[in-house]
């Protein structure tokens, strides 16, 4: 995957203040601590994040739960020392009001703000008509739009007549991880196709009623290819609600068709890793989104992914899609994807090696510092 380059004016002198060492500007980031922030963080470049403060403690650095980002309140931004302010995600907890107030302060302070766009639709909840407003706060007040794939900056043009800058999602799994995964795994001798799905604990934006009954079709056409599905244990444990009472009802009814099912504890990052490289091909299960940073992680490790045409899924390279319906998955083409797939297995693995991903996020990070410096230039000019 390619970056689209950045139409940003050349750097000028950068807006350094004078409680910083030198050199170095500060950068708060929603959320500062994520695995996609830090990656994507230009510290080459003189800039560094702020560490996430404690939503309840003052004076506290953030632990495990950075939410709801403290950060994007009025009062943090008036009382503390940085040159620009950077949000991802994680906005969905904080009150409009509070939002519209934040920007206000940053305007006053003269800081500026970048926005990703990571998520259209938040694939986190249901109803979307509050991530919607504050999403179109924060594309239109940002003094810099960037987004991961073409097709959400057409999108962002289309609804809010803003250009957004492409940089392409970033590797997630550790660059030592995936040489010596991938190097595994080709020259590991072939043996029958994996194809699973990962339910987790059965998210908004994920709909294991709507894709169960393509997966059993897929099982039924295909008995030479183990199809599975890993649920989390806490969903099958002590199903909180009738959604789930229901999901896991189906789940034992597709067994009768050969989908396996597999209850999980907890992942780390090296049991995901080691997870996501077991498999041959892996399903998305989404029926709404916009991204998906576990496409990127299969692709790191050499797993094929067959996506939804749901979101922008499409432009981050699966190697299959099939088609979503509101009745759910269709069958014949999450056969025909998975097919395909699997054929074009034959040809080498999927993704990029490790060596061009470093290269790719060298490049994500000169995009980042860039709009940083372009932006703080021109505040210092103001």
């Amino acid at each position: 995957m390619t970056s689209v380059p950045l139409a940003v004016p050349p750097a000028a002198a950068p807006c350094v203040l004078v409680d910083q060492p030198e050199g170095v500007r500060t950068v708060a980031v929603v959320p500062g601590a994520h695995a996609y922030s830090r990656t994507v963080m230009p510290v080459e470049a003189g800039f560094a994040a702020l560490p996430d403060p404690h939503p309840d403690l003052d004076g506290e650095v953030a632990g495990a739960r950075w939410w709801p980002p403290r950060m994007l309140t009025p009062e943090w931004v008036a009382r503390s020392d940085f040159d620009l302010m950077h949000v991802h995600f994680g906005v969905e907890q904080v009150p409009l009001s509070t939002l519209e107030q934040t920007v206000r302060a940053l305007r006053e302070t003269g800081r500026p703000l970048v926005q990703t766009v990571h998520d259209l639709e938040n694939p986190h909840l249901h109803e979307q008509a509050g991530h919607e407003e504050r999403l179109s706060l924060l594309v239109e007040a940002a003094d810099t739009v960037l987004t991961l794939t073409p097709g959400a900056a057409a999108e962002i043009e289309r609804r809010w007549h803003r250009t957004a800058f492409v940089v392409p999602h970033p590797h997630l799994v550790p660059l030592t991880t995936m040489r010596a995964v991938r190097v595994s795994r080709a020259a590991a001798p072939a043996g029958r196709p994996v194809v699973g799905t990962t339910l987790k604990d059965l998210r908004a934006g994920t709909d294991a009623l709507g894709l169960l009954p393509a997966l059993r079709h897929l099982a039924r056409a295909m008995p030479e290819v183990d199809v599975c599905v890993w649920l989390h244990e806490r969903t099958w444990n002590a199903p909180p609600d009738d959604r789930a009472r229901q999901v896991c009802r189906a789940l034992a009814e597709a067994a009768v068709d050969g989908v396996r099912l597999v209850v999980h504890p907890p992942m780390d990052d090296d049991t995901l890793w080691s997870h996501l490289a077991s498999l041959d091909v892996a399903v998305l299960p989404y029926r709404h989104g916009t991204h998906s940073g576990w496409l990127e992680a299969c692709h790191d490790l050499g797993t094929s992914v067959v996506a939804p045409d749901v979101g922008h899924l499409v432009d981050q390279g699966p190697e299959g899609v099939y088609r979503w319906r509101p009745g759910g998955a269709d069958e014949a083409s999450l056969l025909a994807a998975v097919e395909g797939a699997l054929r074009t297995r034959a040809a080498g693995l999927p993704g990029a090696d490790a060596d061009a991903r470093a290269r790719q996020v060298t490049e994500v990070r000169d995009a980042h510092a860039q709009v940083y410096a372009a932006l703080l230039a021109r505040g210092s000019a103001g």
